[in-house]
């Protein structure tokens, strides 16, 4: 590891990363003077036994190894930019890591408050082809943390305007649907930017040491010949140099191959937005380097006095019910969820994702578009669907309906890039 660059630890939730973590704080591999720090994305769709063990190990990281472990959360705020024009912009939120509630507004989401503000901005859901869920609410919530972080500053400037109530207006987002090429009826429009038009306009001033027990103590030279006025640069010829430590096994070699290609590809096409691939940053997947496989971590765990109160297999992996899952392990999921006692306004119920797929799934016989294929009558986040498939996974539970064996060797998802 470099003895200049910061390390950045992005915490997934899981057992593999929790273990990396340990092993990490144990060698004393990580230094709070060169600016390392642990983060932790929700995005609110996580199992709620990922939230008791990511407080646990934030807990040991800051109190006993005086590491900074921070929660952060994609939100949107309202801003005009100089054009007249109110619209809605993306960043992020400090967290503390209890729930949020009406006594504690600094607590983390857990209904799926911040998944559904993602995709009532963008306006269409996630799916295979088009990840915005990575995307927005890993890796631009990432940068724009690192951005903040890196310039060595006590805390996070206030983001939107003072007035009192919202200002974006309905013609303010028709206005500027259709100058971005938009087609989609301006009823359709308006509900579906419902939901994000309902959230904080403001993002607050938040200081670090709010959100984080551990003594922050960064001081890092080389950091500050990247600042440019209250920020960090991570693009371009000021692009600071940095290491984000993953927790991806020997086992997961596609996961790293497929980061190391972004990361090359981000050499050659310079993009300079935060959604894009940093130009200074490298990884270290330690536990690639030591051959650490899934089944050594579920043995290292089991040595522990705690553990991920989650089964061992990854069919709980966060977020729960990502559509990335095949079909037959989203049926199984949702058929050991009704052992539990489940809050249906929660994404630990897959009524929760059957409301969502039916509120922001695009309806093509509605917005009028052409239909090519009499099958496709709705796209979301299964691409071009004839029906809803939460709710088709649902009815099949309903009637108690048994899962083919053989489906459940043969997982369709994407492997999973979400710890970036």
């Amino acid at each position: 590891m470099s003895n200049k660059e910061p390390h950045i630890v992005k915490f997934s939730g899981g057992r593999s990363s929790a273990m990396m973590l340990m092993k990490l704080l144990e060698g004393n591999e990580l230094k709070p003077k060169r600016g390392d720090v642990v983060i932790f994305n929700n995005t609110s769709a996580e199992h709620s036994a990922t939230y008791e063990f990511t407080r646990k190990i934030k807990k040991i990281t800051e109190k006993k190894y005086n590491i900074p472990f921070f929660w952060i959360e994609y939100q949107t705020y309202e801003d005009s930019s100089g054009i007249y024009q109110w619209s809605r912009k993306p960043t992020y939120r400090l967290t503390n890591d209890q729930p949020y509630s009406e006594q504690n507004k600094n607590g983390y989401r857990y209904k799926g408050e911040v998944f559904e503000e993602m995709i009532s901005l963008s306006g269409f859901l996630p799916s295979m082809v088009s990840r915005i869920c990575t995307i927005s609410m890993k890796i631009f919530v990432t940068n724009a943390f690192l951005s903040d972080w890196f310039a060595q500053k006590q805390s996070i400037e206030r983001l939107g305007h003072y007035g009192n109530t919202p200002k974006m207006s309905d013609d303010d987002l028709i206005k500027t649907h259709k100058k971005n090429g938009g087609g989609v009826p301006d009823k359709i429009l308006l509900s579906k930017k419902a939901f994000v038009r309902s959230c904080a306009f403001v993002r607050k001033k938040q200081f670090w040491r709010d959100y984080t027990s551990a003594n922050i103590v960064i001081d890092n030279d080389i950091l500050k010949g990247s600042i440019l006025g209250n920020k960090v640069q991570l693009y371009g010829d000021l692009a600071v140099d940095y290491v984000s430590v993953l927790g991806i096994r020997s086992d997961e070699q596609r996961r790293i191959t497929k980061i190391e290609n972004r990361i090359d590809e981000a050499q050659e096409n310079q993009g300079k937005s935060l959604f894009n691939q940093p130009h200074g940053e490298s990884i270290y997947a330690p536990l690639v380097d030591d051959n650490t496989t899934q089944e050594q971590v579920v043995e290292f765990w089991e040595r522990q006095n705690f553990n991920l109160k989650l089964s061992n297999t990854g069919l709980f992996s966060n977020c729960l019910y990502c559509p990335l899952k095949s079909k037959a392990k989203l049926q199984q999921i949702a058929t050991l969820q009704l052992e539990n006692k489940i809050d249906k306004d929660t994404p630990e119920s897959i009524d929760w994702w059957v409301n969502i797929e039916k509120k922001y799934s695009r309806d093509l016989e509605a917005e009028h578009r052409n239909i090519a294929k009499e099958s496709t009558k709705f796209v979301g986040f299964f691409g071009g669907i004839s029906k809803f498939v939460f709710e088709d996974i649902k009815n099949k539970v309903d009637r108690g309906e048994k899962i083919d064996p053989e489906l459940l060797k043969l997982d369709s998802a994407i492997p999973c890039n979400c710890t970036d």
